[in-house]
C-alpha cells in the first residue's frame, strides 16, 4: 500500500482492496476496532492508524465544545469518529468529530442500526 503522513495520522491506501462494499466496510470496522477504515470514491480502502495522546486529547476537547454549543442552541447532532458518512460520490468518511444541522438530518437517522449516515441525501 501507499503511506501518506497527514497532520493527524498516517494513512495507508490499499490499492488491492478495491470496490469495498458498505457491508464489507462495516464488517472490517467491527473486526478491527483498533483501526479506522474509510472508502475512497474509487472504492479503494483507506486505513487510518491511531492518532496519539495529544491529538486524541485535542479531538475530544473539540468534540466536547462542539457538543455543548450544538445542544445549548438545539442546532442538530454531533457525531464521533465511529460514525461513517456516505458521501454523494460513494466515498465513506469518518471525521474525528462532525456536526449535522437539524434541517439536514434525515427524519429516521437515529433509527438506523449500522454506522453509515448517508450524507448524499441531505448535503
Amino acid at each position: 500500500g501507499t503511506l501518506k503522513r497527514s497532520f493527524w495520522k498516517i494513512i495507508m491506501v490499499h490499492p488491492e482492496l478495491t470496490e469495498i462494499s458498505d457491508r464489507d466496510l462495516i464488517q472490517l470496522s467491527s473486526d478491527y476496532p483498533e483501526a479506522r477504515f474509510e472508502r475512497n470514491a474509487d472504492g479503494s480502502l483507506l486505513i487510518k492508524t491511531l492518532s496519539g495522546g495529544i491529538i486524541g486529547n485535542r479531538i475530544v476537547k473539540a468534540g466536547a465544545y462542539l457538543l455543548t454549543w450544538v445542544e445549548q442552541k438545539a442546532l442538530g447532532e454531533v457525531f464521533s469518529s465511529s460514525a461513517g458518512f456516505k458521501l454523494s460520490n460513494t466515498a465513506i468518511r469518518s471525521p474525528n468529530v462532525s456536526f449535522v444541522s437539524r434541517e439536514r438530518l434525515p427524519e429516521t437517522w437515529d433509527q438506523q442500526d449500522d454506522f453509515l449516515i448517508d450524507r448524499s441525501r441531505f448535503c
